[in-house]
């Protein structure tokens, strides 16, 4: 039986909005909905800094839809903007003046109880992923360097040493796996759950959103919706047990990248460039990125590194030679190796078998090979040169936190001193003389406790403030040096006639 956009809008008003008044179609809050293989699609639009407190109201709004018969699956994300058009689907509203101020009075008392001080949570929450040990980013400053197809033959690469892998195609705009992979078709619905299968190619695990839209189909997606729906694809996937798995990402450094940085709890990154001056420079961007979230860089791979001509055997350094060897050594991260421009890579490639597993025995599936098995061994070495995450835990009455290190250092952190040494731009400024000495903080209190990424957390407080990152060498540099920080801050206040408040 087919399903039609008014069946699934019908069920939605069943979905009380963010504030439990109205419901998520009424407020306009549903947009984007999309039909196709007897599997709906739909955005819903929450306020960003509820979205977390809100995946309830997301998993409830697929139960209703996944009720309607005839319906095989439900993918609902969560977006920060609304879509122009309103609801998909739904009838235009008549502009009722009095039912567009109940709905501003609904949303301006829901702003307001989120203004409101709320508990805060008692410590950090787990970002992995179950069953999936390491996560690793193939990544490029730019498009056009080969970044796909040599995720696809390193994860093949980890297989063939003996690793459990599976690959996460992250291009969201320009999804290649499929292609590459020689896959197509739906990935299928686990009976029972909301949780998909993932496709599989070569023994390899895959999850793609080309596998959700025809080839040649556009997705025109805002960022929240794109990170969203990349989340949805790590978490709500069922990928078993796992020694690794790749993550294919889209190039450049925006805002899409740099939330995946945060929000992915990756074990590394790879850098994949071809030696041309123009492709360094954006890789150098990549590469600041990564370490600006503390993510171990593992190596760069030079791809398309030199042409070896099929009929005289001649090499030709068409994109120039070693820029990324160079680039590496000056930077003081690892040099994975190169991947000559070849033909049958190429070739390959196009007809959705990798060379790692069409020709296993050639050199270019070796050289691959050698890749995975140079990133392992860094994977294994960068483990133990970053700082694990501590134990956080809110005390009670949320104006102190407990910070406790696995080394053994444990710190004990009033609310009013982490506010008001944020590191944030707004206290610290961009040099020591714009650094701004914060009064009347007094009785700040904590209201929340966010992750981000491997290396730090974000602290909300509740007069508002949450710019600042508070990473672990900062939270520890704090409590060590707790004492001395504070007499300093209290000579401030003195010296510029302020008060605690």
């Amino acid at each position: 039986m087919a399903v039609s956009k008014s069946q699934i809008l019908e069920q939605l008003k069943r979905i009380k909005g963010p504030d439990l008044e109205g419901n998520i179609v009424d407020l306009g809050l549903v947009s984007e909905i999309l039909l196709r293989d007897d599997k709906v699609y739909f955005s819903i639009t929450v306020p960003p800094d509820k979205a977390a407190a809100l995946e309830p109201l997301r998993q409830a709004a697929e139960k209703v839809v996944k009720d309607i018969p005839g319906v095989q699956g439900v993918t609902a994300v969560l977006t920060a903007e609304a879509a122009r058009g309103g609801n998909a689907g739904a009838a235009p509203p008549r502009a009722d003046s009095s039912r567009v101020q109940q709905v501003r009075a609904q949303q301006s008392a829901a702003r307001e109880a989120a203004a409101r001080p709320q508990p805060a949570p008692g410590g950090r929450p787990s970002a992995g992923v179950p069953g999936i040990k390491h996560m690793i980013a193939v990544a490029s400053g730019k498009g056009g360097v080969g970044k796909s197809t040599t995720a696809v033959n390193l994860a093949l690469g980890f297989q063939a040493i003996g690793l459990k892998a599976g690959i996460l195609d992250a291009d969201i705009y320009g999804p290649s796996q499929p292609r590459l992979l020689g896959l197509s078709g739906r990935p299928q619905v686990i009976e029972g759950s909301n949780r998909l299968k993932p496709m599989e190619g070569f023994g390899l695990k895959a999850m793609s959103m080309g596998f959700m839209v025809d080839e040649g189909t556009p997705i025109i997606w805002r960022g929240p919706m794109v990170v969203s729906a990349l989340t949805q694809m790590l978490r709500e996937v069922e990928w078993g047990e796992l020694d690794v798995l790749v993550i294919d990402m889209p190039p450049g450094t925006g805002d899409v990248q740099l939330t995946m940085a945060q929000q992915v709890p990756l074990s590394g990154a790879i850098i994949v460039s071809t030696p041309q001056d123009l492709a360094l420079i954006d890789a150098r961007k990549g590469l600041a990125m990564f370490r600006k979230t503390d993510i171990p860089v593992l190596g760069i791979i030079e791809n398309m590194s030199y042409f070896l001509c099929p009929s005289c055997g001649e090499r030709s350094d068409i994109f120039g030679h070693g820029g990324a060897a160079e680039e590496a050594r000056r930077l003081g991260i690892p040099f994975l190796g190169e991947v000559p421009l070849h033909m049958s890579i190429r070739a390959r490639s196009d007809e959705g078998r990798p060379i790692v597993a069409a020709e296993p025995e050639s050199q270019h599936a070796q050289i691959f090979r050698d890749l995975a098995a140079k990133a392992w061994d860094e994977l294994s070495g960068a483990a133990g040169q970053r700082v694990p995450p501590p134990s956080l835990k809110v005390k009670p009455g949320a104006d102190a936190l407990d910070v406790s290190f696995q080394d053994g250092g444990r710190y004990e952190l009033s609310a009013e001193m982490l506010r008001v040494m944020s590191p944030s731009a707004e206290v610290q400024g961009h040099s020591p003389e714009q650094r701004v000495t914060v009064g009347k903080k007094r009785n700040v209190k904590i209201r929340d406790l966010v992750p981000v990424g491997n290396y730090a957390v974000k602290i909300v407080f509740d007069d508002g403030h949450d710019t600042g990152l508070y990473t672990w060498p900062y939270l520890a540099l704090l409590g060590r040096e707790k004492d001395k920080r504070w007499a300093q801050y209290l000579k401030e206040l003195e010296a510029k006639r302020l008060d605690r408040g």
